[in-house]
């Protein structure tokens, strides 16, 4: 399966059905990721973004996107695709950004191996201020453990990490609240659209099943204290008498006093 590695940063184009498939249910996860996130006016950067096959969706979301991706070709590309996007070169473990510089960070690991992808997580951590996403193939999926037990002639889109190596990873890291969703949990040959199993590979919040995963962190931070509202009990004014009453009580006090003077 060649199609489904261009979205990750690969050079190989969704050209074939397969790999239209696969970028479809990767924007999916995306977007199930993205939801509950604020966008108008909130900066976006987006850290290894290949060729930029995400950077229409997350403008369109309505964030201000910045992106950085390593390698000079799929940069220039990206650059074209993602014309309202500022694309820079940078390497993800080494970011040229101030601490919390960013509202979110979406990183996709391409690290060879989880000892530097932690210094990715580290870099992407830092310059967000409210939250992180991490996109990842997932090794502990079911297509990935068929790959491994077949001849491997349909090579794998790139490094796959564990689900819950990346998760304990991320928890070592950060704080804040965690929820993970994946997609994509059939084989490989169940990744076309026309294949009646295709629904298979839908996204599945909370399930580490499918083969490309996201995490999202939702970033600790202090929240202002709303003071309850102050209870002030109600006056209770004397009950005035009537002017009856009052005008009777003075006419007879001044009766009482006539008769004193007398």
């Amino acid at each position: 399966m060649n199609g489904g590695c261009e979205a990750r940063g690969m050079n190989t184009p969704h050209e074939d059905s397969s790999g239209q498939f696969v970028l479809h249910m990767q924007k999916l996860l995306l977007q199930h990721c993205l939801a509950p996130w604020p966008r108008r006016g909130r900066a976006l950067l987006e850290i290894n973004c290949g060729q930029g096959m995400f950077l229409p969706l997350l403008w369109e979301c309505g964030f201000d996107v910045t992106a950085t991706e390593a390698a000079p070709e799929p940069r220039a590309e990206a650059c074209r695709v993602g014309a309202r996007a500022e694309v820079l070169a940078a390497a993800d473990d080494h970011l040229p950004f101030e601490d919390a510089e960013f509202d979110w960070v979406v990183l996709h690991l391409t690290s060879p191996s989880m000892d530097t992808a932690e210094q990715a997580l580290r870099e992407a951590l830092r310059v967000a201020a409210a939250g992180l996403i991490v996109t990842f193939w997932n090794a502990a999926s079911l297509p990935f453990m068929l790959h491994r037990l077949k001849n491997r002639k349909t090579p794998w889109p790139e490094p796959a990490f564990c689900w819950w190596q990346v998760w304990k990873t991320l928890h070592g890291l950060a704080a804040g609240n965690f929820c993970g969703a994946s997609a994509l949990a059939g084989p490989q040959g169940t990744w076309l659209a026309t294949c009646p199993l295709a629904g298979c590979n839908r996204v599945l919040p909370w399930l580490p099943l499918g083969s490309w995963g996201g995490i999202r962190v939702d970033l600790a931070r202090s929240r202002p204290v709303t003071p309850l509202p102050l209870r002030l009990g109600r006056r209770r004014l004397p009950r005035p008498e009537p002017a009856l009453e009052c005008g009777h009580k003075s006419e007879a006090e001044t009766s009482a006093t006539e008769r004193e003077a007398l």
